[in-house]
C-alpha cells in the first residue's frame, strides 16, 4: 500500500462526515501494533496509529518508526503513524525526520500566547514536510473523572484565533471529554463542538474515546470531530488477556500464547470502534 498521511484521507471524511478512530499502539509493542493493523484490514479502514510521545521512551521513537514502518510496507490498507501528545519542537523535527505522516504539539498546560508561538513552528516544520498538525487548546480532564467543569474548555474564540495564528490542520479541544476512564457517562458539549468547528474553520480531533459512547461520537462526527483517539480501553483490554493467557495451567509458561491471545483481543477491540463509528469501508 502506498504512503499516506492523515491529510490524504481526511477530505474523504469530510464528505462522508465521518470519524476516524485513532489507536494508540502501546509505544510500539509490536502484538499490540499487529492486532490492531489486522482489525482495520479486516475492515477495510485507514489504520491511524499514535504513538504517545512518553509512552515512545520504552521502546524509542525510531524504534516505534522502524516497526510501524516495517509492517506498513505489507498492509492492505493505509498506515498512518501520528505522534500523539509531543510537547516540544525537537520531538516533533525527530519525528518528522523519522517519517511519521502526522505530528501532534500539546502546548495545553502552556499560557495561551507560548502555546500559540510553539504550535505555530511545529506547524511551519510539519508543513515544509507536507504533513498534518494537530495541537491541543484548553485542558482535558485526567484520569478517572467526568470530563465535566467549564474552567479547562475550549473557548470557541480562543479556538478561532488559535487556528488562525498557528496554521495548524486539526484542532483537539476540550468539550467534557478526558483521558482515561470516566467514572460517569461523560457529558459531550455537542453544542460547543458546534460553535467550535464554525469558528476554527478546520477538522477536530476528539480525545478520550474509551468510555464515549458510539452514538455521541457519531453526533460528534456530524458536527466536525473527523478523529477520535482510543487508548485507556485498548490496554485494558491488552493486559487483561495476558493475564488471563499467564495463568499456570501448563507446565511451562509460553510467552507466545499469551501475546497471541493479547493481539487477538486487541484485533476484536478495535474491530468493535471501527464497526461502532461506522467505519468500515473507507478503503
Amino acid at each position: 500500500m502506498p504512503k499516506a498521511g492523515l491529510n490524504d484521507v481526511l477530505p474523504l471524511l469530510q464528505s462522508r462526515q465521518a470519524c476516524l478512530p485513532a489507536f494508540d499502539i502501546a509505544g510500539g509493542q509490536p502484538d499490540f501494533l499487529l492486532g490492531v493493523l489486522g482489525a482495520c484490514e479486516a475492515a477495510r479502514c485507514p489504520a491511524l496509529l499514535l504513538v504517545y510521545a512518553p509512552a515512545a521512551n520504552y521502546l524509542g521513537l525510531e524504534t516505534c518508526a522502524d516497526l510501524v514502518n516495517s509492517v506498513a510496507r505489507r498492509a492492505a490498507v493505509p498506515v498512518l503513524l501520528h505522534l500523539d501528545h509531543g510537547q516540544s519542537e525537537e520531538l516533533a523535527q525527530q519525528a518528522l525526520d523519522l517519517g511519521f505522516t502526522s505530528v501532534m504539539f500539546d502546548g495545553s498546560a502552556l499560557p495561551l500566547e507560548e502555546n500559540i508561538r510553539r504550535a505555530r513552528e511545529v506547524a511551519r516544520m510539519g508543513h515544509a514536510r507536507g504533513v498534518l498538525v494537530e495541537a491541543e487548546l484548553g485542558r482535558l480532564g485526567e484520569e478517572q473523572t467526568e470530563g465535566e467543569g467549564s474552567a479547562g474548555l475550549t473557548h470557541p474564540d480562543d479556538a478561532a484565533r488559535f487556528v488562525r495564528e498557528t496554521g495548524i490542520d486539526l484542532l483537539a479541544p476540550a468539550v467534557g471529554n478526558a483521558h482515561g476512564f470516566y467514572t460517569k457517562p461523560p457529558k459531550i458539549r455537542f453544542d460547543l463542538i458546534q460553535e467550535i468547528a464554525a469558528k476554527a474553520g478546520i477538522p477536530l480531533s476528539l480525545h478520550g474515546g474509551t468510555g464515549i459512547p458510539a452514538e455521541d461520537i457519531r453526533k460528534a462526527a456530524s458536527l466536525g470531530v473527523r478523529k477520535l483517539n482510543i487508548a485507556t480501553q485498548l490496554h485494558k483490554t491488552f493486559g487483561d488477556a495476558l493475564k488471563a493467557a499467564a495463568e499456570p495451567s501448563e507446565k511451562r509458561f509460553s510467552w507466545w500464547k499469551a501475546l497471541a491471545a493479547g493481539r487477538t483481543a486487541i484485533k476484536d477491540r478495535v474491530a468493535d470502534y471501527i464497526r461502532d463509528l461506522g467505519a468500515e469501508g473507507l478503503v
